[in-house]
């Protein structure tokens, strides 16, 4: 699948949700996102763009675990990029794995994810230690739909929720990175 993705730094997130309903975006849930990257033996994620992570979201009395890879960004305006995933049982286990075939944890991000629909659209609002509130809108698309009119679709989203500026086409890992 790709993923077509853009996100935006939100100074208010409680006029934000108001903007969210008020085009007619619904809410859909909440969660907690703990995510583990992790980087590669024969070559640095950071210059190749790439990402690896194992992502816990807490559901019931259990937790939902997906391993995900997400290929480099395949243009300059947004974070569109392939994406594969896959469910997992065990987090201890696939680190276990992970690290034997030379892979190493470099870096855990949390976040708090208010999770919205909006037509073919999933909106989210996030919440990070150290960095705020972001907004970011997510199409997934198919090898076949025309990226670039998905994108511009986005940002048309965008404008109705009057963001116009504070885009950000760096990942949450790589801003908190800088903060450091």
């Amino acid at each position: 699948m790709i993923e077509v993705e853009m996100k935006a730094k939100i100074n208010n997130n409680k006029e934000a949700f108001e903007k969210i309903k008020e085009i007619g975006g619904e809410y859909s849930h909440t969660e907690k996102q703990h995510d583990i990257y992790f980087n590669a033996p024969n070559k640095d994620y950071k210059e190749t763009d790439e990402a690896l992570r194992i992502r816990e979201i807490p559901r019931d009395d259990d937790f939902e675990r997906i391993l995900t890879y997400k290929g480099p960004k395949l243009d300059s305006k947004s974070k569109t990029r392939k994406e594969v995933e896959v469910n997992i049982d065990d987090t201890d286990n696939m680190v276990e794995i992970l690290k034997s075939l030379g892979f190493k944890p470099s870096a855990v991000v949390n976040k708090i994810r208010r999770i919205f629909n909006y037509d073919k659209y999933t909106i989210t609002i996030d919440k990070l230690n150290r960095l705020g509130y972001y907004m970011e809108i997510e199409y997934v698309a198919n090898k076949d739909e025309d990226i670039e009119e998905i994108r511009n679709n986005i940002i048309k989203v965008f404008e109705k929720l009057e963001i116009t500026s504070g885009f950000e086409r760096t990942s949450y890992l790589e801003l908190l990175e800088q903060k450091e």
